[in-house]
Protein backbone atom coordinates (compact mmCIF):
# COMPACT_ATOMS: atom_id res chain seq x y z
CA UNK A 1 0.00 0.00 0.00
CA UNK A 2 3.12 2.50 0.72
CA UNK A 3 4.57 1.94 -2.63
CA UNK A 4 0.61 2.49 -4.42
CA UNK A 5 0.26 5.33 -2.37
CA UNK A 6 3.59 6.96 -3.44
CA UNK A 7 3.42 5.88 -7.17
CA UNK A 8 -0.01 8.47 -7.29
CA UNK A 9 2.36 11.53 -6.78
CA UNK A 10 5.28 10.83 -8.59
CA UNK A 11 4.95 12.86 -12.06
CA UNK A 12 6.58 9.42 -13.95
CA UNK A 13 2.76 7.43 -12.70
CA UNK A 14 1.00 10.78 -12.89
CA UNK A 15 -1.09 9.46 -15.66
CA UNK A 16 -1.07 5.15 -14.79
CA UNK A 17 -4.40 3.20 -15.05
CA UNK A 18 -5.32 1.55 -11.43
CA UNK A 19 -4.55 -1.83 -13.29
CA UNK A 20 -0.40 -0.37 -13.98
CA UNK A 21 -0.54 1.39 -11.05
CA UNK A 22 -1.29 -1.76 -8.53
CA UNK A 23 0.66 -3.99 -10.90
CA UNK A 24 4.00 -1.36 -10.40
CA UNK A 25 3.03 -1.03 -6.77
CA UNK A 26 3.60 -4.65 -6.58
CA UNK A 27 6.79 -4.84 -8.01
CA UNK A 28 8.94 -1.78 -6.20
CA UNK A 29 9.56 -1.25 -3.32
CA UNK A 30 10.49 2.16 -1.09
CA UNK A 31 14.40 2.05 -0.15
CA UNK A 32 15.39 5.02 2.52
CA UNK A 33 19.06 6.14 2.46
CA UNK A 34 20.85 8.30 4.96
CA UNK A 35 22.48 11.93 4.07
CA UNK A 36 26.03 10.89 3.33
CA UNK A 37 24.93 6.93 2.69
CA UNK A 38 25.48 5.53 -0.96
CA UNK A 39 22.64 4.62 -3.38
CA UNK A 40 25.01 2.46 -5.35
CA UNK A 41 28.49 2.61 -6.21
CA UNK A 42 31.02 3.00 -9.31
CA UNK A 43 31.01 -0.74 -10.16
CA UNK A 44 27.97 -2.05 -8.57
CA UNK A 45 25.95 -4.69 -10.64
CA UNK A 46 23.05 -2.66 -12.27
CA UNK A 47 19.38 -4.12 -11.09
CA UNK A 48 16.92 -1.55 -10.39
CA UNK A 49 15.21 1.64 -11.56
CA UNK A 50 15.11 4.70 -9.05
CA UNK A 51 13.02 7.90 -8.81
CA UNK A 52 13.45 9.80 -6.32
CA UNK A 53 10.14 9.99 -3.55
CA UNK A 54 11.41 12.51 -1.16
CA UNK A 55 14.94 14.07 -0.49
CA UNK A 56 18.46 14.76 -3.25
CA UNK A 57 20.27 12.62 -4.88
CA UNK A 58 23.62 13.70 -6.06
CA UNK A 59 25.78 11.69 -9.00
CA UNK A 60 29.05 11.33 -9.16
CA UNK A 61 32.72 10.42 -10.33
CA UNK A 62 35.71 10.48 -8.44
CA UNK A 63 39.33 11.22 -9.38
CA UNK A 64 42.36 9.15 -8.70
CA UNK A 65 42.96 12.25 -5.91
CA UNK A 66 39.86 11.82 -4.55
CA UNK A 67 38.12 15.12 -5.78
CA UNK A 68 34.35 14.38 -6.43
CA UNK A 69 33.22 15.53 -10.55
CA UNK A 70 29.37 15.95 -10.11
CA UNK A 71 27.30 14.83 -13.30
CA UNK A 72 24.16 15.43 -11.86
CA UNK A 73 21.59 16.25 -8.55
CA UNK A 74 18.50 15.44 -8.57
CA UNK A 75 15.30 16.06 -6.44
CA UNK A 76 11.58 14.36 -5.35
CA UNK A 77 9.95 13.33 -8.84
CA UNK A 78 13.41 12.81 -10.42
CA UNK A 79 14.40 9.42 -12.18
CA UNK A 80 18.08 9.12 -11.13
CA UNK A 81 19.34 5.88 -13.63
CA UNK A 82 16.89 6.08 -16.42
CA UNK A 83 19.65 5.50 -19.04
CA UNK A 84 20.99 2.70 -17.84
CA UNK A 85 17.95 0.90 -18.32
CA UNK A 86 18.61 0.41 -22.09
CA UNK A 87 22.39 0.31 -21.23
CA UNK A 88 24.59 -2.73 -22.09
CA UNK A 89 26.72 -2.11 -19.38
CA UNK A 90 25.83 -4.44 -16.34
CA UNK A 91 27.02 -2.23 -13.85
CA UNK A 92 27.26 1.34 -12.65
CA UNK A 93 30.10 3.68 -14.19
CA UNK A 94 29.18 6.32 -11.48
CA UNK A 95 27.61 6.57 -8.31
CA UNK A 96 24.72 7.83 -6.59
CA UNK A 97 25.34 9.80 -2.73
CA UNK A 98 22.19 10.80 -0.70
CA UNK A 99 23.06 14.74 -0.60
CA UNK A 100 20.03 14.54 2.85
CA UNK A 101 18.00 11.79 4.30
CA UNK A 102 15.97 10.87 1.14
CA UNK A 103 13.41 7.78 0.18
CA UNK A 104 13.37 6.31 -3.43
CA UNK A 105 11.10 4.13 -4.94
CA UNK A 106 13.15 1.08 -6.60
CA UNK A 107 11.91 -0.95 -9.70
CA UNK A 108 13.86 -3.83 -10.53
CA UNK A 109 15.17 -3.38 -14.39
CA UNK A 110 15.15 -6.98 -15.64
CA UNK A 111 10.82 -6.68 -14.37
CA UNK A 112 10.61 -3.67 -15.60
CA UNK A 113 11.79 -4.31 -19.49
CA UNK A 114 10.12 -8.09 -19.33
CA UNK A 115 6.84 -5.70 -18.34
CA UNK A 116 7.15 -2.28 -21.38
CA UNK A 117 4.36 -4.12 -23.59
CA UNK A 118 2.29 -3.83 -20.58
CA UNK A 119 3.46 -0.01 -19.56
CA UNK A 120 3.56 1.55 -22.70
CA UNK A 121 2.78 4.73 -21.35
CA UNK A 122 5.71 4.43 -18.91
CA UNK A 123 8.01 3.30 -21.42
CA UNK A 124 7.47 6.53 -23.86
CA UNK A 125 8.02 9.08 -21.16
CA UNK A 126 11.48 6.89 -20.15
CA UNK A 127 12.64 7.07 -24.07
CA UNK A 128 11.59 10.72 -23.63
CA UNK A 129 13.33 11.21 -20.62
CA UNK A 130 16.48 9.51 -22.10
CA UNK A 131 16.63 11.57 -25.42
CA UNK A 132 16.01 15.19 -23.78
CA UNK A 133 19.23 14.00 -21.24
CA UNK A 134 21.23 13.34 -24.19
CA UNK A 135 20.39 17.09 -25.72
CA UNK A 136 20.84 18.39 -22.60
CA UNK A 137 24.59 16.76 -22.45
CA UNK A 138 24.77 18.50 -26.29
CA UNK A 139 23.82 22.20 -24.33
CA UNK A 140 26.32 21.81 -22.12
CA UNK A 141 29.63 20.58 -24.31
CA UNK A 142 28.44 23.69 -26.04
CA UNK A 143 28.63 26.09 -23.09
CA UNK A 144 31.62 25.15 -21.64
CA UNK A 145 33.04 25.90 -24.67
CA UNK A 146 31.26 29.21 -25.97
CA UNK A 147 30.11 30.99 -22.46
CA UNK A 148 31.92 32.48 -19.34
CA UNK A 149 31.46 30.90 -15.78
CA UNK A 150 28.86 33.78 -15.20
CA UNK A 151 26.61 32.97 -18.17
CA UNK A 152 26.81 29.02 -17.22
CA UNK A 153 25.56 29.97 -13.85
CA UNK A 154 22.69 32.05 -15.03
CA UNK A 155 21.51 29.64 -17.47
CA UNK A 156 21.82 26.95 -14.84
CA UNK A 157 19.56 29.03 -12.62
CA UNK A 158 17.28 29.70 -15.64
CA UNK A 159 16.61 25.69 -16.16
CA UNK A 160 16.06 25.28 -12.47
CA UNK A 161 13.00 27.46 -13.30
CA UNK A 162 11.75 25.30 -15.47
CA UNK A 163 12.64 21.85 -14.17
CA UNK A 164 11.61 22.26 -10.63
CA UNK A 165 8.55 24.89 -11.73
CA UNK A 166 10.02 27.82 -9.41
CA UNK A 167 8.85 31.47 -9.62
CA UNK A 168 11.73 33.46 -11.05
CA UNK A 169 10.86 35.79 -9.03
CA UNK A 170 12.23 34.23 -5.67
CA UNK A 171 13.07 30.79 -4.82
CA UNK A 172 15.50 28.58 -3.22
CA UNK A 173 18.02 26.54 -4.16
CA UNK A 174 17.20 23.10 -3.89
CA UNK A 175 20.72 21.89 -2.68
CA UNK A 176 23.92 24.02 -2.15
CA UNK A 177 26.24 25.81 -3.56
CA UNK A 178 29.24 23.63 -3.24
CA UNK A 179 27.36 21.17 -5.26
CA UNK A 180 26.16 23.30 -7.67
CA UNK A 181 29.64 24.12 -8.50
CA UNK A 182 30.84 21.21 -8.95
CA UNK A 183 27.51 20.25 -11.40
CA UNK A 184 28.85 22.95 -13.60
CA UNK A 185 32.19 22.03 -13.14
CA UNK A 186 33.38 25.21 -12.20
CA UNK A 187 35.82 25.72 -8.89
CA UNK A 188 33.97 27.03 -6.02
CA UNK A 189 35.88 30.62 -5.99
CA UNK A 190 34.80 30.97 -9.10
CA UNK A 191 31.26 30.55 -8.81
CA UNK A 192 31.04 32.93 -5.51
CA UNK A 193 32.63 35.54 -7.83
CA UNK A 194 30.00 34.44 -10.49
CA UNK A 195 27.24 35.55 -7.62
CA UNK A 196 28.31 38.97 -7.06
CA UNK A 197 28.56 39.18 -11.11
CA UNK A 198 25.21 38.16 -11.07
CA UNK A 199 23.42 41.29 -10.10
CA UNK A 200 24.36 43.75 -12.92
CA UNK A 201 22.66 41.08 -14.76
CA UNK A 202 19.15 41.20 -13.43
CA UNK A 203 19.58 38.17 -10.97
CA UNK A 204 19.90 38.32 -7.02
CA UNK A 205 21.60 35.60 -4.94
CA UNK A 206 21.50 35.99 -1.44
CA UNK A 207 22.47 32.94 0.77
CA UNK A 208 20.28 30.15 -0.96
CA UNK A 209 17.50 32.46 -2.30
CA UNK A 210 17.44 33.82 -6.16
CA UNK A 211 15.27 36.35 -7.79
CA UNK A 212 15.75 37.44 -11.06
CA UNK A 213 14.66 41.33 -11.15
CA UNK A 214 14.93 41.69 -14.46
CA UNK A 215 14.00 38.53 -16.44
CA UNK A 216 14.87 40.24 -20.13
CA UNK A 217 18.16 41.54 -19.58
CA UNK A 218 19.24 38.31 -17.55
CA UNK A 219 18.12 35.65 -20.96
CA UNK A 220 19.70 38.17 -22.67
CA UNK A 221 22.90 37.72 -21.16
CA UNK A 222 22.63 34.03 -20.11
CA UNK A 223 21.59 33.04 -23.72
CA UNK A 224 23.34 35.59 -26.32
CA UNK A 225 26.36 33.13 -27.02
CA UNK A 226 24.42 30.54 -27.12
CA UNK A 227 23.17 28.73 -30.40
CA UNK A 228 20.03 26.41 -29.13
CA UNK A 229 17.96 29.65 -27.08
CA UNK A 230 15.64 29.42 -29.09
CA UNK A 231 14.73 25.61 -28.71
CA UNK A 232 15.26 26.19 -24.97
CA UNK A 233 12.19 25.43 -22.85
CA UNK A 234 14.08 27.55 -19.82
CA UNK A 235 14.74 30.61 -22.20
CA UNK A 236 11.52 30.31 -24.27
CA UNK A 237 9.33 29.69 -20.17
CA UNK A 238 10.85 33.31 -19.47
CA UNK A 239 9.96 35.34 -22.37
CA UNK A 240 6.46 33.99 -21.90
CA UNK A 241 6.57 34.83 -18.60
CA UNK A 242 7.78 38.33 -19.16
CA UNK A 243 5.48 38.79 -21.96
CA UNK A 244 2.46 38.15 -19.80
CA UNK A 245 3.84 40.59 -17.10
CA UNK A 246 3.77 43.72 -19.11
Amino acid sequence: MKALNTLRVLPLFSNVTDEDADLLSRNSHIRSCKKGEFLFMHGDEITHFYIICRGVMQIFRETPDGHEITNDLFIAGDNVNVEEIISKQSIHTMNAKAVEDTSILEIPISWLKSNFNKLDHIAAILIADISQRLHNVQIEAEHQSTMSATQIVACYLQRLCILYNFDPKGFDLPYSKTLIASRLRIELETFSRTLKNLKEQGIIVSGSHVSFTDVEKATKFACESCSMSEDCTAHNYLHTRLKKSI
